[in-house]
């Protein structure tokens, strides 16, 4: 990783990527539940899927000039995006029965097991400043949760 006292340099274009994703995954987690008027979670979920092809494959082209994904990742990839895809479902399937803002807040918890699967198999520190903020995200997440009846 880094020596002791070296600082990693952080490219802004992945700031700007950053921002991208919470202002279109924000705006699209809340319309979700405008959408389940006239579909169910089912349906969302496969118009989620239709985007994601109308959007990858440009992109994958744009990227490398072809389609082409390397048969040798497969045993790592399929599951990947059979796991987003399923946890899409399970999303979509929990703000059916949730107020938006109580599922959106909850969803964002995976950040918690990413960085503890990260510590166990990437070697990643959890610093005194990074356990702050789980337990910060875990406050955060319970007072975005509560509903006072």
């Amino acid at each position: 990783m880094f020596a002791k006292g070296e600082q990693m340099t952080l490219p802004l274009s992945g700031f700007g990527f950053l921002l991208a994703y919470v202002v279109l995954v924000g705006t699209a987690s809340f319309l979700e539940k405008f959408s389940m008027k006239q579909l169910n979670p089912y349906q969302v979920n496969f118009l989620m899927a239709i985007g994601m092809v109308i959007t990858a494959t440009p992109a994958l082209w744009l990227k490398q000039g072809n389609l082409i994904v390397p048969t040798k990742t497969l045993p790592l990839g399929a599951p990947i995006g059979i796991m987003m895809a399923v946890g899409s479902i399970c999303f979509v399937l929990a703000l059916a029965k949730l107020p938006v803002g109580m599922a959106t807040a909850i969803s964002t918890s995976y950040v918690l097991l990413v960085v503890v699967l990260s510590r166990m198999f990437l070697n990643e520190t959890i610093s005194w400043m990074k356990l702050s903020g789980m337990v910060l995200t875990i406050a955060g997440v319970a007072l975005l949760s509560w509903q006072q009846k």
